[in-house]
């Protein structure tokens, strides 16, 4: 039994190594094509697990002699799955050695891609808007004092212009801070933030310069402030936040460690499925027919037809 155990598992194993081989070469095709649906890739190899585990188990069980327990449905699979992985576990080398030797490089940069959009599809952290907020303010006064050294302006004049990019920063930053409301949920998304937040501050220095236009220090304001929108330009929270944690998102610079990695991920998820595959199995094996008992009053009335 023991040898009829390791060729079913061998037979199955293969094809498990197979399909997760060819699974790897659709997925090489798909980085080609740009193909981002990468969700359809393991849907895929998780029913295509759980079909092999099936087959095998059940060819399995058929062999046996035997009520099958549940350890025996369970050791089949275990060890179909530990052949499949380690079939796995080579064709990895030989794909990323050989095949494609820049895979493991594109891979990491359509993990990070993938990383970027789930930060992008989120809502910007009050510690971040405070970050963005204290940045902002930070080059609208460096813009101001770059400003004002290189233009000196008398001290009346200089007064009005330090307090109307006083009164805009501030403008600016009780309105951005004021967090969403019905009608500005959308806006602190980490995509839409930043240029929600520039759009404010445009809007902030327009109604600035319309209320004050009879002052000769509003050019002034309106300068520093349009110098200041140019070096708020990059800052942008959902770029920080990718910055500070792309670390997080695996890289792999040799095709051992990724091949050794995939490997063990496949034989977690084997041991996995084996555990609902071989309850199945177990409890759907048929018990043994039973004996049809022979009535008595059939014989003795046999006996008696042949005794006349």
């Amino acid at each position: 039994m023991n040898r009829k155990l390791w060729g079913i598992c061998l037979k199955w194993g293969l094809v498990l190594g197979g399909m997760l081989a060819v699974l790897e070469v659709v997925k090489m095709v798909a980085r080609q094509v740009e193909y981002g649906s990468a969700q359809m890739f393991d849907l895929a190899m998780i029913i295509g697990y759980i079909l092999i585990l099936y087959a095998g188990v059940k060819e399995f069980k058929a062999s046996y002699p035997n009520r099958l327990t549940f350890p025996k449905a369970y050791l089949c699979g275990f060890l179909l799955s530990v052949i499949g992985s380690v079939i796995f576990f080579g064709y990895n080398l030989i794909h990323y050695q050989v095949i494609e030797k820049d895979g493991l490089s594109k891979k990491y940069d359509t993990a990070l891609e993938n990383f970027r959009k789930v930060i992008d599809k989120d809502t910007i952290q009050s510690e971040e808007l405070a970050w963005y907020v204290d940045t902002v303010r930070v080059l609208v006064e460096a813009a101001e004092a770059d400003y004002l050294q290189q233009n000196p302006l008398p001290d009346s004049v200089e007064q009005d212009v330090r307090k109307g990019v006083s009164l805009i920063n501030t403008y600016f930053a009780d309105k951005v801070s004021a967090r969403q409301t019905s009608d500005t949920a959308g806006h602190y998304r980490m995509s839409n933030f930043a240029p929600y937040a520039r759009g404010v501050m445009v809007e902030t220095l327009q109604l600035y310069v319309a209320q004050n236009e009879q002052y000769p220090s509003t050019s002034d304001v309106k300068e520093i402030m349009q110098r200041a929108l140019v070096a708020i330009g990059p800052v942008n929270p959902a770029q920080r936040r990718f910055e500070l944690n792309k670390s997080h998102v695996p890289h792999y610079d040799h095709a051992v460690t990724y091949a050794s990695v995939a490997a063990l991920m496949d034989l977690l998820y084997g041991m996995f499925f084996s555990i609902f595959v071989a309850m199945y199995h177990y409890r759907s094996k048929e018990p043994a027919p039973e004996e049809e008992e022979t009535e008595p009053t059939e014989s003795i009335e046999q006996e008696e037809t042949q005794e006349s």
